[in-house]
């Protein structure tokens, strides 16, 4: 998997990312090893190659985990900072404009239509909400929208947080390691 990774340089220091987003089946073969249930949407027989969706920050982040115990590496999620030095820096040539993995230059089309290129991914950034009368203890995480979702003037701003613990149709996440 290393070959699949670009350095780039965040606050004087090397990181590596990977250049595409966690595919269905890499995200299938952690679950299966791992001895963790199927999320529904991968239960419906989603593309191998395509990125995988509707996985939570948390379990994001247990694949990045795995993966490191595997490979002798300490993977974890990217930061903001990280993914948006890698999509305006000059590495987006390598990022196949946006687009993830597919077959024969055929994009792979998520549920409802969407496309790979309006996906947003996961960071390791994460805010704990404390409880509030009767509402209990909340992770949020931040979610990365990617230039070119920010350029058709769909999405304003960078990030966002939503709940750590789920899942999200529209959102993805790639690997990464210092170093």
């Amino acid at each position: 998997m290393a070959d699949e990774f670009v350095e780039i340089r965040t606050t004087g220091k090397g990181v590596h990312l990977a250049l595409h987003p966690v595919t269905v089946e890499a995200f299938c073969a952690f679950l299966q090893a791992s001895g963790r249930s199927r999320p529904p949407l991968l239960r419906r027989g989603r593309a191998g190659g395509a990125p995988v969706v509707e996985v939570s920050q948390e379990d994001a982040a247990a694949y990045c985990r795995w993966l490191g115990e595997r490979e002798g590496r300490s993977y974890r999620l990217p930061g903001t900072a990280e993914l948006q030095t890698l999509m305006e820096g000059g590495q987006a040539d390598e990022l196949d404009a946006g687009a993830w993995p597919h077959d024969a230059g055929r994009t792979p089309e998520l549920r409802g239509g969407l496309s790979p290129h309006f996906l947003c991914e996961w960071t390791c950034e994460t805010l704990e909400m404390p409880p509030s009368g009767a509402r209990p203890a909340k992770a949020l995480a931040t979610i990365f929208y990617p230039p070119w979702l920010r350029e058709g003037g769909n999405v304003a701003h960078v990030h966002a947080s939503v709940s750590a613990a789920e899942g999200y149709s529209f959102v993805t996440f790639r690997a990464a390691y210092d170093g």
